[in-house]
C-alpha cells in the first residue's frame, strides 16, 4: 500500500461563523440540514428565486469557498480542497448539473497524467446562499420543520473561482506540459472568458496562453505557486492559484512499454496493465530481466515516474543497470482490484518476458508491498498448473503475507466523517476496494463490530493461495522486512490514544478521538460526535472492540497516517497526532513467520529459517518506513538479484544436500556475546573466522575437523588482543569447496 493513508480536507465551517453570528443570523447553520432529512427542510422554498441554480446551504461548507472568490487576495488552493469545493457545488445544485461529477473528471484526467500531461482544472461557479439576516428580517421562516419563504429578499449570490492541477506534482520538471484545455473548464456562468493568462512560477512572469497545452521548464526542483487569470469582456478579472510540486527535473524514459492483458479470467473479467522496460546500457533488447511488480496504488495514479522514483531509492535502479539487469516494471490498470485478477496479469507478463529472452535465460521477480503477495501467487499458480516460470529468485519486499494493518479506529474515523468530507469519502471507498479487503487483518464493518476481524474476502484469498500450494517451490525465496527484528514497538503501548480531536462551540461540538487496539482487553477505539443545534439532533459513533492483537504498535514497516492527519489544516479545532506513525506491515507478516506473536524474538531465534517458507530473511534493528530502501538494503538487493548470498542475512540454499549451510548468528546485534550456527553434510575440516570492516582477522573460532550436523560457536566479542570495539564484523565459515559469510553487529 505505496501512498498517504488519510488525506482530510478542512473539517470546514462547522462553527466559527455560527458562533460569531448566532443561529438566527448565520446561513451556514442550514448546512446541517443536508442529507435525506435535511433536503426536505428546503422543499417549500421558491426555487425560482435561487437564480444560480445552486444553493450552497444544502451541503456542509467544508471547503471554505468564501476564500476562493477570484479576487487578488484569494488563497492558494490545494488539490484536495479543490475537489471538496467542486463536490459541494455539484451536490448543492437544485437540478441535475450539466457538468460532470468529480469522479468522472478524475477518471478523465488519469490517461493524460500517465503521459505526464498535467490537466489543470478551472471551476467558475455562481452560487446562492441564504442572507445572514434572512431570519431576522422575516425573509425566511421555519414552520413544520421546513424553511418557508417570507417577505423580502432571502438570498445573496456569490462566486467560487478555483484552479488546480489534477496531478499536483511532476518528476519531469525540466519540461512540464500543462493542459488547460476547454474540457477542464467547468462553469454555470453564461459569460465566456476573452483571454486566459498564467504565471507558472518559472521566472517568466504572466503571459497570455489561451486554452490548450502549455510547455513549461523549471531549472530547480521545489514547490511552485502557479496563478491563472481569466479576463472577461467588460474588464472583469478572476484570479486563482494552486501549489505544484516539482519533485525531480528529469526521469529517464523507458526503452519500451508493453501492453499486458491477462488471458486467464477472474471473477468474470480480465485484468490489464502495462510494463515499462528499462534496459541495461549494454543491452539493445531484453536479456537479463528483473520483473518488479507494483504494490497497492490507492488512486491508480502511479505510473513510470512514480515507480522509477521508488525503485531508484539509493540509486538501486541505476545500480542494477550497471550490473547488467533489465528492469521490467509492471503497473496495473487497477491496483485496487482483486489480487488474483492482477496476478493473472503478471502471469501473462512472465510469459511475454520468457518469450522475449528466448530459451536460455531466466529471471528474477521482485514484489513490493502487495506486489509481493501477487508475485507469490503468480509463481505458485504457475507451478500448480504446469507453467514454467523460469524464475531463479523471488524477492518479497515488506509484503503482507500475514496481513497488513491500518488502525481500526482510523478506519471508523474515516467512515464517520465520510458524509462531511470528500476526501474522507474517497478514503472510505478505497478501504472498501477488493484489494484492501483482502489485505487488512482488521477491516471496518457497517454497523461497527465489537472485535477486530478481517473481511470475508481475505479468508477467500488465503484459501485460493492454499489451493495453489501457498508458496512456490522452485525459486530461491527471499523476504525483506522494513520492521524491527528486535521487537521495537512504534513508540506507544497497545490501547494508547493516537488521535485527539475535539472542538466545542455554542452551536456545534465535534469529537474525533482515536485509540490503538488493545492487546486482548476491551478498548474504546473511536469516539465520534457531531452535536449541532440545527437540526435538533446529533451524529455519533462510539466503537469499542475486544479480543484484538496489538497490531497498531507492533514491530513493522510503518506509515505516518497520524502525522498526516495532524498536518492537515482544520479551521475548527485542531487534529492532534499523539503519535506520528503506526505499524503497517508487521515484521512477522513480512517474513511469513509461523507465529501469532507480533513481538516474537526474531533476532534471538537460533533456528529462524525453520519457522518460515523463505530461504533468506533480512530485517533491520529498528522500524523503517514501509518500502524504504536503505544504503545497506540496496547493496543487499543487488547481491541477491545477482544470484549470490549477501553478508548480514539469515540464509539457506535451496538444496538440502548442500555441503555448507550458514544459519547466521544470534543475537544480532549483540552486546556481550553471539553465536554463529552452521551445518555441514560430512566430517571435514572447517574454519570459522571473524574479520573487521577492513578485512583484518579479529578472532579464529575454529580451524579443525568437525562432524556432520549443526554446529554452534560462540564469540564473546574479544579479539586475540582483548575486547574488540563496538561495530560491524564479518564471520566467514569455510569448508572444502564452499564458504559463506554473515554480518554481526556488536553494540556497546
Amino acid at each position: 500500500m505505496s501512498r498517504v493513508l488519510l488525506v482530510l480536507t478542512a473539517i470546514g465551517a462547522l462553527g466559527a461563523t455560527l458562533a460569531a453570528g448566532g443561529f438566527a443570523d448565520s446561513p451556514e447553520c442550514l448546512g446541517w440540514a443536508a442529507g435525506p432529512a435535511g433536503a426536505d427542510a428546503f422543499a417549500n422554498l421558491d426555487r425560482s428565486l435561487i437564480t444560480t441554480g445552486i444553493l450552497h446551504d444544502r451541503v456542509l461548507p467544508l471547503a471554505g469557498i468564501e476564500h476562493f472568490d477570484g479576487r487578488a487576495s484569494a488563497r492558494t488552493i490545494t488539490l484536495s480542497v479543490w475537489k471538496q469545493a467542486y463536490s459541494e457545488m455539484y451536490r448543492a445544485s437544485l437540478v441535475e448539473p450539466d457538468w460532470p461529477p468529480l469522479e468522472a473528471i478524475l477518471d478523465e484526467a488519469r490517461p493524460g497524467a500517465s503521459r505526464d500531461v498535467i490537466p489543470v482544472a478551472i471551476m467558475n461557479f455562481r452560487y446562492t446562499r441564504v442572507r445572514p439576516d434572512a431570519f431576522e428580517s422575516g425573509a425566511l421562516a421555519v414552520g413544520g420543520g421546513r424553511l418557508q419563504d417570507g417577505n423580502g429578499e432571502a438570498y445573496v449570490d456569490g462566486r467560487v473561482f478555483a484552479v488546480a492541477a489534477l496531478k499536483d506534482y511532476t518528476y519531469r520538471g525540466a519540461t512540464v506540459r500543462f493542459d488547460l484545455g476547454q474540457v477542464w473548464y467547468f462553469t454555470n456562468d453564461a459569460a465566456a472568458p476573452a483571454e486566459i493568462a498564467a504565471d507558472f512560477d518559472d521566472g517568466l512572469g504572466f503571459r497570455s496562453i489561451g486554452f490548450g497545452e502549455q510547455s513549461v521548464s523549471y531549472a530547480t526542483p521545489g514547490r511552485r505557486t502557479i496563478e491563472v487569470r481569466l479576463l472577461f469582456r467588460g474588464g472583469e478579472v478572476l484570479r486563482g492559484s494552486f501549489s505544484f510540486d516539482v519533485r525531480a527535473l528529469v526521469t529517464p524514459v523507458p526503452d519500451d512499454t508493453l501492453a499486458v492483458t491477462a488471458t486467464i479470467p477472474y471473477n468474470g473479467g480480465y485484468g490489464s496493465g502495462e510494463a515499462y522496460v528499462y534496459l541495461a546500457d549494454q543491452h539493445e533488447s531484453l536479456a537479463n530481466p528483473v520483473i518488479v511488480i507494483e504494490g497497492f496504488d490507492l488512486d491508480n495514479d502511479m505510473n513510470w515516474e512514480e515507480l522509477y522514483a521508488l525503485l531508484n531509492q539509493q540509486g538501486l535502479a541505476e545500480s542494477l543497470r550497471v550490473d547488467g539487469f533489465d528492469a521490467v516494471v509492471l503497473n496495473f490498470t487497477d491496483a485496487t482490484d482483486y489480487i488474483q485478477k492482477n496476478a493473472f496479469v503478471a502471469v501473462e507478463l512472465v510469459q511475454q518476458v520468457k518469450s522475449a529472452i528466448g530459451g536460455a535465460g531466466d529471471l528474477a521477480i521482485v514484489g513490493a508491498s502487495m506486489g509481493g503477495l501477487i508475485g507469490r501467487y503468480v509463481l505458485a499458480y504457475m507451478e500448480a498448473n504446469g507453467l514454467d516460470h523460469r524464475t531463479r529468485t523471488f524477492i518479497s519486499f515488506d509484503s503482507p503475507h500475514k496481513g497488513a494493518d491500518i488502525p481500526l479506529g482510523i478506519q471508523y474515523w474515516v467512515q464517520f466523517f465520510s458524509g462531511e468530507s470528500e476526501s474522507a469519502a474517497q478514503m472510505l471507498s478505497q478501504l472498501n476496494t477488493p484489494a484492501a479487503r483482502q489485505l487488512l487483518v482488521y477491516h471496518l464493518t457497517d454497523p461497527a463490530g465489537t472485535t477486530g476481524a478481517p473481511d470475508p474476502l481475505r479468508t477467500s484469498f488465503l484459501g485460493d493461495l492454499a489451493a495453489v500450494g501457498d508458496y512456490p517451490a522452485g525459486p530461491r525465496l527471499v523476504a525483506v522486512a522494513n520492521g524491527s527484528g528486535l521487537g521495537a514497538n512504534q513508540g506507544f503501548p497497545a490501547g494508547d490514544q493516537i488521535i485527539y480531536y475535539e472542538y466545542n462551540s455554542f452551536l456545534v461540538d465535534i469529537r474525533g478521538n482515536v485509540w490503538a487496539v488493545a492487546d486482548g482487553a476491551s478498548q474504546l477505539i473511536l469516539q465520534g460526535l457531531i452535536d449541532r443545534i440545527w437540526p435538533l439532533s446529533d451524529d455519533h459513533l462510539n466503537v469499542t472492540v475486544s479480543g484484538t492483537l496489538p497490531y497498531d504498535n507492533a514491530p513493522g514497516g510503518w506509515r505516518s497516517s497520524m502525522a498526516t492527519m495532524d498536518s492537515t489544516e482544520a479551521p475548527y479545532g485542531d487534529i492532534v497526532a499523539l503519535h506520528p506513525a503506526h505499524c503497517f506491515i508487521p515484521t512477522i507478516s513480512a517474513l511469513a513467520l509461523a507465529t501469532a506473536d507480533l513481538f516474537y524474538d526474531i533476532a534471538g531465534d537460533p533456528d529462524l529459517l525453520a519457522h518460515t517458507p523463505f530461504d533468506t530473511l533480512y530485517y533491520p534493528a529498528g522500524n523503517e518506513e514501509h518500502v524504504t530502501i536503505t544504503p545497506e538494503s540496496a547493496v543487499w538487493f543487488r547481491t541477491e538479484i545477482g544470484r549470490g548470498d549477501a553478508a548480514g542475512v539469515v540464509s539457506r540454499p535451496k538444496l538440502a544436500d548442500a555441503a555448507l549451510v550458514l544459519l547466521g548468528s544470534a543475537p544480532n546485534p549483540f552486546v556481550s556475546s553471539t553465536a554463529v550456527r552452521f551445518s555441514i553434510q560430512e566430517r571435514q575440516r572447517v574454519s570459522v573466522r571473524v574479520y573487521d570492516l577492513g578485512g583484518r582477522l579479529v578472532r579464529t573460532l575454529i580451524d579443525g575437523m568437525a562432524d556432520p550436523g549443526v554446529h554452534e560457536l560462540a564469540w564473546d566479542g574479544r579479539s586475540d588482543r582483548g575486547m574488540a570495539a563496538a561495530g560491524i564484523y564479518f564471520c566467514r565459515v569455510e569448508v572444502q569447496g564452499s564458504s559463506a559469510t554473515t554480518k554481526m553487529v556488536m553494540a556497546r
